[in-house]
């Protein structure tokens, strides 16, 4: 639910300046201006690979971190190279041009600006390459915490990946270390109602919203972080709900908050304790019955944090070993992860 170093300057020739003075003073402008885009990139790269502020701990691992540093870098220089240019432009704009072909009339673009783009349009296909070749697997469990919350955390930990829980609010009180600890160790806490019961859930907007704001404010008040992801009680496709589901996904639409559903089901919910074996293969045949390449290179696996989920605890090994033997990467879900929602898969 995961990648460029910019060209050593070169002296400015920009035509007809104020000679050495002029060359100078760009020189140095733009030096500057280089390194104010440099620090903020770096500041941007901290502020989304570390969103849990004193805790610095990292959401992504190693390949996702390097894909969004370099997305990052890219933006940074193109950026700086269209300014360069528009500003080119207009410092030429009324200047009596000398006669000559149509190639010298164009505004004069230094040697520099041309660097830029040119390592703007290399990167701008490595980022494309790398992003076509990751192949990312979210490790999502709802209905939690549970007896078997640590158990789960451990395993993460022991393969150092990161897992995504949507918590039920209304196990807050039993389990408020659990709630600190995913956040603690990197993993992303996201919200699968307060109650959990559809008919209260789904019964009107209004009282979607009440519980909305419940299970939020007891992520909070437990943690002081305010989680911004949600997954829907039966998925945002539920045969449940007897109002439209659009009217509650406007709802979190208009408080930034994102919802996820699932496209490989471990199936651990059939029953209450579904064997080991067949949770594994399950995982492994939704992921290659998926259509196309590009579906298979983002899996949402969907297992469940309850008590009675023994068998999904001793199946995660395997399946993560399995997916890391496939060239998955397992990461949290960040900005970086493309929407899986069920009006979106076919």
């Amino acid at each position: 639910m995961s990648k460029n170093k910019s060209k050593q300057k070169k002296t400015f020739n920009n035509g007809d300046g104020c000679g050495t003075i002029e060359m100078v003073y760009r020189v140095k402008k733009w030096r500057k201006r280089i390194i104010a885009v440099s620090v903020m990139a770096v500041f941007l790269t901290i502020a989304l690979c570390y969103p849990n502020g004193s805790a610095r701990e990292s959401l992504m691992d190693g390949d996702a971190k390097s894909l969004l540093i370099s997305q990052l870098q890219l933006e940074a220089y193109r950026n700086l190279a269209d300014e360069q240019v528009k500003e080119a432009a207009e410092e030429d704009k009324g200047q009596d041009a000398p006669e000559g072909s149509a190639e010298d009339k164009e505004p004069a673009v230094s040697e520099e600006v041309e660097e830029l783009r040119k390592s703007a349009e290399e990167s701008s296909d490595s980022v494309k390459d790398s992003t076509a070749a990751v192949k990312r697997a979210y490790l999502t469990f709802d209905d939690g915490p549970s007896p078997n919350t640590d158990k789960i955390l451990d395993i993460l930990d022991e393969y150092n990946v990161k897992g995504n829980f949507f918590v039920i609010g209304r196990f807050a009180e039993g389990y408020k270390e659990q709630y600190n600890r995913i956040i603690r160790e990197g993993h992303v806490l996201g919200m699968h109602s307060f109650s959990h019961i559809y008919t209260e859930v789904y019964e009107s907007v209004d009282s979607f919203t009440a519980d909305l704001n419940h299970v939020q404010y007891v992520i909070y008040s437990i943690t002081g972080y305010t989680p911004t992801i949600y997954r829907f009680p039966g998925g945002s496709s539920n045969n449940i709900s007897t109002i439209d589901m659009k009217e509650f996904i406007d709802i979190l639409d208009k408080r930034g908050i994102v919802y996820y559903d699932w496209n490989v089901n471990s199936g651990d919910a059939e029953t209450a304790k579904l064997p080991k074996e067949q949770i594994i293969n399950n995982v492994f045949e939704g992921i290659n019955g998926l259509e196309s390449a590009e579906e298979r290179n983002e899996v949402m696996i969907l297992f469940h944090d309850l008590k009675e989920k023994t068998t999904t605890v001793e199946a995660l090994p395997v399946i993560i070993e399995g997916l890391q033997a496939q060239g998955y990467i397992i990461v949290p879900i960040g900005d970086y992860t493309k929407l899986i929602q069920y009006p979106n898969i076919k």
